[in-house]
């Protein structure tokens, strides 16, 4: 822990309130594959199985495409993370105490930066859209795959309850890999479902800006414009302990 002592050191050299951190934390090499992320009552952190690729999403807030740079075992090697923290923390200070957590035990180093780059605007087709009033008082949007589990995933479903345009532009960004801005102008809360291939096979199904345009009256248009990215400047395998 030695680098969130100095931290600890310094800020209370300046007279500055020191950044949280963990009681008491153990990082290793993933023991199995079982993937999880919980912060659980009690201010305890369970993580199993994941690569720091998608543990950087969760600790930052960022999307995969946003992270940039790093050594290659960013997206191969997971790791076993539980920490303990004192009281009942907040998720968001959970959270803080994580990216210190990664900076003494990877010597983790990022920066956050916004470079142009490929997105998507999300438009309303000159058709309208038909997007559906919600039925019900739980607001969700998943994701979930049609072809049984022994079988390849091809086939998926995207949906939505008592939705906005926010999570939905949220959800496509992930799918398709790069930021979805919203032009359409339509505000509230909608239902929707939307089925897609993950190919662009027509005998296999709709691709999903096929399917967005012919599902939901919204039209996927390619274009440039601003890209946050959080840029990985240097990472190094823990010790186990």
């Amino acid at each position: 822990m030695r680098t969130v002592y100095a931290i600890l050191l310094a800020a209370a050299a300046f007279g500055q309130t020191p950044p949280p951190a963990f009681d008491v934390a153990s990082v290793k090499p993933a023991a199995g594959h079982r993937l999880d992320f919980r912060i659980l009552p009690g201010g305890r952190l369970h993580i199993t199985g994941l690569t720091l690729n998608v543990i950087l999403r969760e600790a930052y807030g960022v999307e995969k495409y946003q992270i940039v740079g790093g050594p290659a075992w960013l997206d191969t090697d997971g790791f076993d993370i539980e920490a303990q923290a004192e009281g009942e923390p907040a998720r968001d200070q959970m959270l803080v105490m994580l990216q210190a957590l990664l900076a003494d035990r990877f010597q983790l180093t990022v920066h956050r930066e916004s470079k142009e780059g490929n997105v998507y605007d999300l438009v309303a087709a000159k058709t309208g859209h038909k997007l559906k009033p919600p039925t019900g008082d739980r607001s969700s949007i998943s994701l979930y795959r049609n072809d049984p589990p022994t079988e390849p995933g091809v086939h998926y479903s995207l949906g939505g309850e008592k939705a906005t345009l926010a999570m939905l532009v949220k959800r496509l960004g992930q799918q398709l890999g790069r930021p979805v801005i919203d032009r359409t102008g339509i505000e509230g809360e909608f239902d929707f479902k939307v089925d897609y291939a993950i190919d662009d096979n027509p005998d296999s199904g709709s691709s999903l800006l096929a399917a967005v345009q012919d599902q939901l009256g919204l039209k996927l248009v390619a274009a440039k414009g601003p890209v946050d990215r959080l840029v990985v400047d240097r990472a190094e395998k823990p010790s186990a302990n």
